[in-house]
């Protein structure tokens, strides 16, 4: 709980974190998987992270007081928590069930409504991890019998799909490395021989944009 009111007291602080894009993925330069997204909804800058969670928001004009839920009997589930900063209200769900996909998670970001995926039986990849922000989608990789490499991944955030090297007898260097993110594509060495000490290595990456970027981290 502490964790996540500093994770928000500090993207409140740190303005203009999404640079030049509407949306931005966050690459690892280490394992080239995927960390983060940030993405811009309602004029909010909200960072979801490679398992489906909220880590921050903000907004560049984001300004005012901070208040807190400082009722723990009342209200438990949001006790400690952001309740306020300026004018934009923060909420968060309730459930009758504490173990349920979504409470105490976010509800509300000023008018940004925030649904969690609830089905823990078909769609365990899932369960518990964001499924629409405002009007965006948000949907993982399913479960596959081949290669389950990619299983819970995030596989699209609104329009954007985005996709990972899976499995490959031939060529390993792709392999959980993310590969595609919307129209931004990244490819790797491959030469085991001649550029042996690259192999694995990003090559290439192409489509980025003011409107979809890749950050290598």
């Amino acid at each position: 709980m502490m964790k996540f009111k500093n994770l928000l007291l500090f993207a409140f602080v740190l303005a203009g974190l999404l640079m030049n894009g509407q949306i931005r993925a966050n690459v690892s330069g280490k394992s080239y998987d995927l960390e983060s997204v940030n993405l811009t909804v309602d004029g909010f800058i909200i960072t979801v992270d490679s398992h489906g969670e909220i880590k921050d928001f903000h907004a560049p004009d984001l300004n005012g007081d901070i208040a807190y839920y400082d009722d723990p009997y009342f209200d438990p589930y949001k006790y400690g928590k952001v309740k306020r900063i300026g004018d934009v209200k923060i909420d968060y769900w309730d459930d009758v069930n504490k173990n349920s996909a979504k409470y105490g998670k976010l509800k509300n970001i000023g008018d940004i409504t925030i649904e969690y995926w609830d089905d823990s039986f078909f769609n365990k990849e899932k369960f518990g991890k964001v499924k629409k922000i405002g009007s965006c989608t948000v949907d993982y990789w399913p479960d596959d019998v081949i290669d389950n490499s990619r299983m819970g991944k995030l596989k699209s955030i609104g329009d954007i799909s985005i996709d990972y090297g899976i499995k490959d007898i031939i060529d390993q260097s792709k392999y959980q490395k993310i590969i595609k993110f919307g129209p931004v594509a990244l490819d790797y060495w491959n030469d085991k021989f001649i550029d042996k000490d690259k192999y694995g290595q990003l090559k290439s990456i192409n489509g980025n944009s003011n409107m979809i970027s890749v950050l290598i981290l």
